[in-house]
């Protein structure tokens, strides 16, 4: 009764107008930015740590890391995986839309965690859209509001859901007991919490890239193997995206395929929910322009790269056809370059990802709860460290249900700042910049000199 319940209310919030508010909104960025999304030169160089920074803040390429660390999760291997059971091949297609649209979304995101951040005595920084909504908008309870979804969401969706997903494939793979994954899984986290400061950053700064890089490596071998499936399953993708294909059954199939693209889009890369601003707002970048381009290339890891490649394998593999789902169709598709040891490599890659998922969730919540309560630090970290440890024993159904539900809520809160603060958002294009500096150049130029006077000495 009660998941019924939490499934009604889940998919009431995130219906078609949560998810045609997200897209709308990126759209309209899309259009006032002039498309930044094809400014690859800038996205792909703006994590260079040029600048210099304090004891206390992270380099771009931590926050970076961290970032990624909080959406590169099971969400994008076991959610793309869910996404072509329910959606068809078609839903890839519409994933890419949801990405495109979100990343001038996540620009204007990065742009406020720095325009509306706070930097401490001790040269530390703070920041999150909590702040834009209070500093910005004057809105102190929608401010709290959001602060307190997103603390929720982080003991749902960032902790037990989590390492729920890391034990499960454990215990399938290795029969590893649940308590032990949830007790080493607690381990790690209060270490990245109770540590010293910035050792989680150094942490996944360690550890993300070098996971993110195995997986993209170990996805690309199986599509090179069925290399010549590759042309047939681009076009299955673009047909089905449409409602070409026979089996989508016309209208059916494509608005299948449009909500559950949309969808996996949105929770594989947060954009439109600002969950990673603090993250981004401890960095040491001072330019919110820079710092949209960074939140760009997220997008583009995490679902350009790893949730495309994961599905590629999948439909190139014939994996797809199998009956399979979620983390036991990604398994399948592996079986045909690394035999029956892939599924102990899922199972590792899963759980490092959402350990990893875990971790950077740790530093989002932690930031929300600084909001609230400047002095519940210490219970925020003892409440997080035990839900990751619950979440290994405990079923997840009612969890995964109530997480959507936070996580849909932020949306508004975040649209608001969004919309409401449009004019404070700018992007200034390497063309548009130079012809400016000409300009101001050539009326520099015409400009009358006013004679110097001449001192007395003269």
């Amino acid at each position: 009764m009660l998941n019924d319940i939490l499934v009604f209310i889940s998919d009431s919030v995130w219906g078609l107008p949560t998810v045609a508010l997200i897209v709308g909104v990126g759209g309209f960025y899309t259009l006032k930015l002039r498309a930044p999304q094809f400014r690859l030169k800038r996205i792909f160089t703006s994590w260079r740590d040029d600048s210099r920074r304090g004891k206390n803040t992270a380099s771009p390429f931590q926050a970076l890391s961290t970032a990624l660390a909080a959406t590169v999760g099971t969400g994008s291997v076991t959610g793309v995986a869910t996404a072509l059971t329910l959606g068809g091949p078609g839903a890839i297609f519409w994933l890419w839309v949801s990405a495109f649209f979100g990343m001038a979304t996540s620009y204007a995101e990065g742009y406020l965690s720095i325009k509306y951040r706070r930097v401490l005595p001790d040269g530390s920084r703070k920041g999150g859209i909590w702040y834009a909504l209070k500093d910005g908008l004057g809105a102190r309870r929608t401010a709290a509001a959001y602060a307190l979804f997103c603390v929720l969401a982080s003991f749902g969706m960032g902790s037990m859901a989590q390492t729920n997903s890391a034990a499960e494939a454990l215990f399938g793979e290795f029969s590893l007991p649940k308590p032990i994954c949830g007790i080493a899984a607690a381990a790690l986290i209060a270490c990245c919490m109770f540590g010293s400061d910035g050792f989680a950053c150094r942490l996944c700064e360690r550890t993300v890239p070098l996971l993110a890089g195995l997986y993209v490596a170990g996805a690309a071998a199986v599509i090179a193997a069925n290399y010549t499936a590759l042309p047939s399953v681009l076009g299955e993708i673009f047909r089905g995206a449409f409602g070409i294909r026979q089996a989508a059954g016309g209208i059916t199939g494509f608005a299948a395929a449009v909500s559950v693209g949309f969808r996996r889009g949105v929770f594989s890369n947060e954009a439109g929910l600002g969950t990673t601003a603090p993250v981004h707002a401890s960095s040491s970048v001072n330019d919110p322009e820079r710092q949209g381009m960074m939140n760009m290339l997220e997008i583009i890891i995490d679902t350009f790269v790893i949730c495309t490649l994961t599905a590629l394998a999948i439909l190139c593999s014939g994996a797809y056809s199998g009956g399979s789902d979620g983390a036991e169709l990604v398994a399948e598709s592996a079986k045909m370059v690394f035999g029956e040891f892939s599924g102990k490599l899922v199972a590792v890659a899963t759980a490092g990802f959402a350990i990893a998922t875990s971790v950077g969730w740790s530093q989002i919540g932690l930031a929300a709860a600084d909001f609230l309560l400047p002095k519940g630090k210490t219970p925020y970290k003892a409440a997080f460290i035990l839900s990751a440890f619950l979440g290994t024993v405990f079923g997840m159904k009612a969890v995964w249900l109530l997480s959507d539900v936070f996580n849909g809520l932020m949306v508004i809160p975040c649209m608001c700042a969004l919309i409401l603060l449009q004019r404070q958002i700018r992007f200034t294009s390497d063309r548009l910049s130079r012809s400016r500096e000409c300009r101001a150049r050539s009326r520099e130029a015409l400009e009358p000199r006013t004679p110097r006077e001449k001192s007395p000495a003269e």
